[in-house]
């Protein structure tokens, strides 16, 4: 298959996900409680820790192998069968304490047992995802991942509502997983053998450390937060909080997920020339930045009556988690395409850098402002982004020499209007509207249209041309 084709296929995959996802989300939150939500996010995040010691960076060695593949493949899979048995029966074992003396919640337990089987499942078709991947034969991973977002949801929904609570969302995750490897070893031409290479286990066992090391470093950036409130507040709380997030995440994963590909093909073209590429990313983040802080600012007037709408009364909370955490989306998106940047010009250390310091920090601050109760945590998780988009904007000036004095007038500029707009219709527009649904629909076209006029009038030599030859330049290399 060529790039091109790759591409395709691989953008029609997340994008897929991210428009069925969300469908599903609300239908089922209108069925379940956040405490069911709860639940089952407290043993996901377990499995997904588990992931790092039985998964031991064995897909992406064998994505990057260039010799002697199929030996190596057969190595990685009993690699990964034998650690995912362990490992799965170590959670299998550590159920009871998990749920006790980490969540307290006894009810963690008896999911934590069965969701140990997701390790089983995973251990045995990782390779032959890799091996698919490796081939470029991303339309047949575009049916493995249309399937398994689609079939938990299919499972999950009449289970709900015929009052499994939690459980249905249990069977539609393992269903899911079961599927998906049923699908890959169909589309897979690769079988194991009883056979294993001990010097070609060495050398992914080597390339796999420091794979499972970026990818701990990945999981405290996307756990640290939900392991926080579940430990601390409950399940009740940490599906309140999952929620929220995971709603404002998934709409900012639509809005970006068509502009991150084009942006990143364009850096590469240019990444041999320092000052031309310094030049371009300024564009860049100043395109980022005219992008996610109004549409933040938009989220966080609609998200009250927005959850209203969707979730119904059972979710009362999810509305202020979903207004705070879009401002937060909204700071981190305006330099989500830094570490882009960085493997750009050949330094991908810098991402990891970018990554890595501020997320003590993050720690540090969920630490102490969970203390102060659920409130008070989630709006330091906007604190949280504001330290780590200062370093980010410091990192840059200072590996790629960008002068930040126009992305911060930008920002400035973007930031006044938009904080003008939401008080404004907050104010004298919402009171007018009658429902959730009116307000949602009236709040989001009043500030949107506004901007985008504004935005046109300011901007339309400006950045919207920039972007615009960008876009005609990626095409034309095309």
């Amino acid at each position: 298959m060529s790039l091109k084709h790759s591409l395709k296929w691989s953008f029609l995959s997340e994008l897929a996900s991210k428009a069925i996802q969300p469908l599903v989300f609300v239908v089922l939150a209108r069925l379940l409680t956040p405490a069911d939500f709860g639940v089952v996010t407290a043993a996901t995040m377990v499995v997904a820790f588990s992931q790092l010691f039985w998964e031991a960076g064995m897909a992406k060695a064998i994505i990057q192998r260039q010799s002697d593949v199929e030996t190596a493949a057969n190595a990685a899979f009993w690699i990964n069968v034998s650690f995912g048995a362990v490992v799965a029966l170590a959670l299998y074992a550590s159920a009871t304490p998990i749920a006790s003396y980490v969540f307290h919640d006894g009810r963690v337990a008896p999911v934590l047992r069965v969701m140990s089987l997701q390790v089983l499942l995973g251990a045995v078709s990782s390779i032959h995802a890799a091996l698919l991947q490796k081939e470029m034969r991303f339309r047949q991973l575009f049916w493995v991942r249309l399937a398994t977002v689609a079939l938990p949801g299919l499972a999950s929904i009449p289970l709900a509502y015929g009052g499994l609570g939690y459980w249905a969302l249990v069977a539609g995750t393992v269903i899911g997983q079961a599927v998906q490897v049923v699908m890959l070893w169909a589309m897979s031409r690769w079988r194991p053998r009883w056979a294993f290479d001990a010097a070609a286990a060495r050398e992914m066992v080597r390339f796999g450390a420091w794979v499972g090391l970026s990818g701990l470093l990945a999981w405290f950036y996307g756990w640290a937060d939900s392991l926080i409130v579940g430990t601390h507040l409950g399940s009740d709380e940490l599906g309140l909080y999952r929620g929220g997030n995971q709603v404002s995440t998934m709409i900012y994963g639509i809005l970006f997920t068509p502009v991150v590909p084009v942006l990143y093909s364009h850096l590469a073209r240019i990444g041999g020339e320092p000052k031309r590429l310094a030049g371009e990313f300024e564009k860049i983040v100043r395109i980022l930045a005219i992008t996610a802080i109004p549409f933040a600012f938009t989220l966080f007037a609609i998200a009250e009556p927005l959850s209203l709408a969707l979730f119904g009364d059972r979710w009362k909370g999810v509305g202020f988690v979903m207004s705070v955490l879009a401002l937060s989306h909204g700071i981190a998106w305006t330099v989500g395409m830094n570490g882009e940047a960085y493997r750009a010009i050949g330094r991908p250390r810098y991402e990891t850098l970018a990554m890595g310091l501020p997320l003590i920090v993050y720690v540090c601050i969920y630490v102490v402002a969970i203390r102060q109760g659920f409130t008070v945590f989630v709006w330091s998780r906007m604190l949280a982004m504001a330290v780590g988009f200062g370093f980010q904007l410091y990192l840059l000036n200072r590996v790629l020499g960008i002068h930040l004095g126009r992305i911060g007038w930008t920002i400035a500029k973007v930031t006044l209007f938009m904080l003008g707009s939401v008080a404004l219709t907050k104010t004298y527009l919402a009171p007018q509207l009658p429902g959730p649904v009116a307000t949602t629909v009236g709040l989001a076209a009043a500030n949107i249209s506004a901007y985008l006029l504004v935005l046109y009038l300011t901007e339309r030599k400006g950045l919207i041309a920039d972007y615009r030859a960008i876009v005609s330049s990626r095409a034309s290399n095309d």
